[in-house]
């Protein structure tokens, strides 16, 4: 992967964005009516939403060279934990949410996790993909590293 210069990461910016405000608004929407009148097809098809965003976003990623930005990464993790806590609560207090959406909202989350791990193993194969989330790993080799001595290859 080559930087981009300064041109070409405002346009790849500025895709990012169109990518996902495309598939942001329809899902908004859905969600709305879903958790409204719409029922399940409407917030099964406001998580195809998503998931088509992440996809366009990946594409724009292949496009340019690049990938996810450490900023992308965190406001992406930030907003599924924080979406994923809010239905946990909600479906603890309220029976009502808790018996209509329980499993369309399980469906939706665990295919947008398992989107992610797919990708990630197809990118950049299952040892690679798990490899930077190994941190015991890490420590265990840090602690016979400093337990040899400077002759010892084992």
């Amino acid at each position: 992967m080559t930087p981009l210069d300064k041109n070409e990461a405002l346009d790849r910016h500025a895709l990012v964005m169109a990518c996902w405000l495309a598939a942001a608004l329809p899902a908004a929407i859905l969600f709305q009516y879903g958790f409204g009148q719409g029922g399940t097809p409407y917030l099964l098809a406001a998580f195809a939403a998503i998931l088509a965003g992440f996809v366009a976003h990946v594409i724009v990623n292949v496009v340019y060279g690049t990938g996810f930005s450490p900023r992308e990464l965190g406001l992406g993790l930030v907003i599924y934990g924080l979406a994923l806590v809010l239905f946990v609560v909600l479906s603890l207090v309220s029976a009502p949410f808790a018996a209509h959406n329980f499993l369309p909202l399980s469906i939706g989350f665990i295919a947008m996790g398992a989107v992610v791990v797919f990708y990630l193993i197809t990118r950049f194969g299952a040892r690679q993909a798990f490899e930077a989330f190994d941190v015991i790993r890490d420590f265990r080799s840090d602690d016979r590293d400093s337990k040899r001595s400077p002759g010892d290859h084992t």
